[in-house]
């Protein structure tokens, strides 16, 4: 069976039991797209040798993270874990802190959260530089556990040394990203992005103080992506808030296109069991719904004793739930031509029904939509040329979706099919006469935007193809009739359109039709998007395999090569090692 192909992205932290080859390896198999350091442990030289390894090591394609720690206090010096109970007395020291001042930030009655919000205690007393407190939530205290109050963080500075010299340390390396912790306003962001000038290096702008929640429109518009940190958050928001404001900072971050982090306690039951609670399991599932765009593990694959079922568990989940979602999508199949140019292949079926390399074009383009999880309930097929045979093969490999017969189908083009089967909701169009690799599809239904086209920029463009001009990232034209020289590329015949676009789409082809227009090219339609305001976006293929099959000359090619190579990119990945192997 085809491994789904998900949208999600995963970040792992990563701990000195998988800082070798081999574990990151396994992890990138099991879904790692980002590694993270944590640069709030070890010392700058260990950080700047993780760093180095990793860059040796990972497998490509796989980006990496220094995450700051910011202005967060830590416990410092705390030789052995030390047990709180409940209800006892308990005096934090200077020297049991990064922040040696924080004696003078505090007061009797302020509530300390450590360790990620596990921990509770309230200040009794000030005395001297002693702050006396009652555990409030008792658990085990360790060395560099978080420490955060309400209110002080705009007290403090923003970057300690340790972040000067870690962010130097990501300049030197030309990493991919650094993480900028406890961030209060879009000055923060541009005092690092001005450092960074001249580097790769994009800017993780942390979302875990009220400051930054209030002008998160600000912190947006200045950071390439943003993360939850939802444990640092808890501390300054209180924990009943945060889901709710986790909701809201994703929905305005998908309306100003900013990509989400959401981080902190996906997994910690598998610190030490190799299976996660239902609780957990509902947690990533919600995230991906939410709209995250990656998930992240810290101390999972850190230090937990399943790194690998932990990672494999959160993409397993996270691909599940974008099958809820690619489930509001309509897919609509225009299988009605004439089929012309085949010869006897042809007379008794339609070119959709013909075999490519042991299974049809229309079979391989409906396993393509399962695996991107769009089920055959939500396909309806538009038929013409030999409809019965095509009706009578699907429904006899237990297809469960619609017909559509256009009767018109030797005088009409695709336009005309397309307006028959009247989709109405989110809706993916698809030529039946194309096979390709199923990661174009994906990248169709990933790609953020109203309207989406999959696009060919390599291919040798002639008259029959219909072919797009592109300003600004934008399609504005599609036709036949345009010059090769001033074109973008190819549409290759798959397109993604919202609810919203859908509708304009078919507005858009019901006055075309009203006006005598039957013979007009669907890609002319595609304009009247752009034209009702809804950007057209070009979602290129970067070489993978696909092909149309107008003739026998194109069909010769799937079955000789294309096929073959999409088969190979679909081993390649479903052969990947998995945390079980």
């Amino acid at each position: 069976m085809s491994k789904k192909i998900g949208k999600t992205r995963f970040i792992c932290t990563i701990g000195p039991k998988v800082l070798d080859h081999e574990s990151l390896e396994r992890l990138h198999a099991s879904g790692m797209n980002i590694a993270r350091v944590n640069g709030s442990h070890g010392s700058l030289d260990d950080v700047r040798s993780m760093i180095q390894f990793l860059q040796e090591h990972l497998p490509d394609g796989v980006e990496i993270l220094l995450d700051l720690p910011g202005n967060k206090i830590r416990t410092d010096n705390i030789a052995e874990p030390i047990e709180l109970e409940d209800g006892q007395d308990f005096v934090l020291h200077p020297d049991n802190l990064t922040y040696r001042a924080l004696f003078s930030r505090v007061q009797p009655g302020c509530r300390i959260s450590a360790a990620d919000g596990a921990i509770q205690l309230e200040v009794t007393e000030v005395n001297g530089e002693d702050i006396r407190t009652r555990v409030l939530i008792g658990g085990l205290l360790a060395n560099r556990k978080g420490i955060n109050i309400r209110g002080i963080h705009d007290t403090i500075p923003f970057d300690f040394e340790r972040d000067i010299s870690l962010l130097n340390i990501a300049i030197d390396a030309n990493i991919d990203w650094v993480g900028l912790s406890f961030v209060r306003s879009s000055e923060h962001v541009r005092r690092v992005k001005a450092q960074l000038v001249g580097t790769k290096v994009g800017v993780v702008a942390k979302v875990e103080t009220s400051e930054a929640v209030e002008k998160l429109d600000r912190v947006l518009r200045e950071s390439d992506i943003i993360m939850i940190d939802r444990g640092d958050l808890e501390a300054d928001i209180g924990r009943e808030n945060v889901p709710l404001v986790a909701k809201q900072i994703i929905h305005r971050a998908r309306e100003l296109d900013v990509p989400v982090i959401v981080a902190s306690q996906f997994l910690c039951s598998m610190l030490d069991k190799p299976l996660p609670l239902m609780a957990e399991v509902s947690d990533i599932t919600n995230a991906v719904l939410d709209g995250a765009n990656i998930l992240m593990l810290s101390e999972e694959t850190a230090v937990g004793a399943y790194p690998f079922d932990a990672i494999a568990t959160m993409r397993d989940v996270a691909w599940n739930a974008e099958t809820h979602v690619a489930a509001n999508y309509e897919v609509v199949i225009l299988a009605a031509g004439a089929s012309t140019g085949f010869g006897s292949l042809t007379s008794n079926k339609h070119k959709c029904m013909l075999d490519v390399g042991g299974t049809t074009i229309i079979q391989h383009q409906l396993e393509n939509l399962a695996a991107c999880g769009i089920s055959d309930d939500h396909i309806t097929v538009v038929t013409g040329h030999n409809h019965r045979q095509i009706e009578a093969y699907l429904l006899g490999e237990g297809f469960r979706g619609r017909f559509v017969y256009n009767p018109w189908y030797s005088s009409t083009n695709m336009m005309l099919s397309l307006w028959l089967a009247r989709p109405q909701s989110n809706l993916v169009v698809l030529y039946g006469d194309i096979i390709f690799d199923r990661t174009i599809l994906a990248d169709i239904l990933s790609t953020k935007g109203r309207a989406v086209l999959a696009i060919d920029q390599d291919s040798e463009l002639d008259p029959e193809d219909e072919k797009v001009i592109v300003q600004d990232d934008r399609v504005v034209r599609g036709s036949k009739d345009l010059d090769p020289a001033d074109c973008f590329g190819e549409f290759i015949g798959l397109a993604r359109f919202d609810a919203k676009a859908t509708r304009q789409l078919i507005d858009s082809i019901d006055a075309r039709i009203k006006a005598g227009g039957l013979m007009d090219f669907i890609t002319a339609t595609f304009e009247a998007v752009t034209e009702a305001g809804i950007d057209l976006l070009p979602c290129p293929t970067q070489g993978r395999p696909w092909n149309d099959n107008d003739c026998l000359a194109d069909l010769d090619r799937s079955r000789d090569i294309v096929f073959g190579e999409i088969l190979a990119a679909h081993k390649a990945r479903d052969e990947a090692p998995t945390a079980a192997s």
